[in-house]
């Protein structure tokens, strides 16, 4: 889907700054291979301007619309929101949307993600079970091995056949088609992200005699006077470098320099994990995760709906 000239220039009026009100990420995001019926809903106040919009489509269901919060089948969760979305989400009357925003409202049903606070390793580790955490000593352990230095969207190119393979196990060859495509729409959106000027790549590369073996990417943004850390691929050689995706998680989680920031792992769904990314979320002992808010228009279905479809 490509944006109207009108829609484009709605978007460019209520641009607030955030992440994802730059035009460009917001049009990367609809042109998403996966998403079915992508569309950009409306709201307009009495006098007939503009003052909210959202993107959506049917990426889990296909009776159900989601809010588009990131990178549709793998985002991670952020509470970056788009300019009046609020405004959009009380006068729709589907069943319900993932708002992806923390809140407190008693209106919202809160789901726990994949998300928590940044925290010292040692304060993480004796969260865990004493297996789970023997695991990731290995684990980290085992990452003393790596050089970690910093990498650039080529890397991440470079890397995509790794991610190939190791999804080769996991899915049938039509079903791995749709990797093919998640791979390179995932590259496309980091590489609008950066040209926004919105948020900064955090580029790592794990390197194995003097070799590259994977490589870490997380897109960190300021929201709300607070830093999040959006964790979004782990691509790694499985030869070389079994394990490396949980090692970095933890490794970023525990990043002394995002102490306190919100680390948003996996992919928040319509009010819960995707089944594929339950092992992430086990990674955070539910006493620290944090929550995410799932609107719920059923329980306004009596307002009169105005937003443009």
């Amino acid at each position: 889907m490509e944006l109207s000239a009108k829609e484009l220039q709605i978007i460019k009026s209520l641009d607030d700054g955030s992440l994802y009100a730059s035009p460009m990420i917001v049009q990367q995001l609809l042109r998403y291979p996966g998403m079915r019926n992508p569309r950009l809903f409306l709201s307009f106040d009495y006098h007939g301007q503009a003052n909210g919009y959202l993107p959506v489509g049917q990426c889990y269901s296909d009776e159900t619309y989601t809010y588009i919060a990131a990178m549709p089948q793998s985002p991670a969760i952020s509470p970056t929101y788009t300019p009046g979305a609020t405004q959009v989400l009380k006068r729709l009357r589907l069943a319900y949307f993932d708002t992806d925003l923390v809140s407190y409202d008693p209106s919202f049903r809160q789901e726990p993600t994949a998300s928590a606070y940044g925290l010292a390793l040692e304060r993480y580790l004796q969260l865990l079970s004493p297996s789970r955490r023997t695991d990731i000593r290995r684990k980290l352990k085992r990452l003393r091995a790596f050089t970690i230095k910093p990498g650039n969207l080529l890397d991440i190119v470079e890397a995509r056949p790794w991610l190939i393979e190791v999804w080769s196990e996991r899915f049938s060859p039509a079903e791995l088609l749709d990797q093919e495509a998640y791979a390179r729409v995932t590259i496309a959106w980091l590489a609008a992200v950066q040209h926004s000027g919105r948020a900064n790549l955090k580029i790592d590369r794990y390197q194995l005699n003097g070799k590259t073996v994977g490589i870490n990417c997380c897109v960190l943004h300021a929201y709300q006077g607070r830093l999040h850390c959006d964790d979004y691929l782990t691509w790694y050689d499985p030869k070389l470098a079994s394990g490396l995706g949980i090692a970095s998680v933890v490794r970023n989680l525990t990043n002394p320099d995002l102490l306190g920031s919100r680390y948003n792992l996996a992919n928040p769904g319509v009010g819960g994990i995707h089944p594929r990314h339950l092992y992430k979320l086990n990674l955070l002992p539910a006493s620290i995760r944090l929550t995410q808010a799932v609107f719920d228009t059923r329980a306004i279905h009596h307002n009169r709906c105005v937003a443009s479809f």
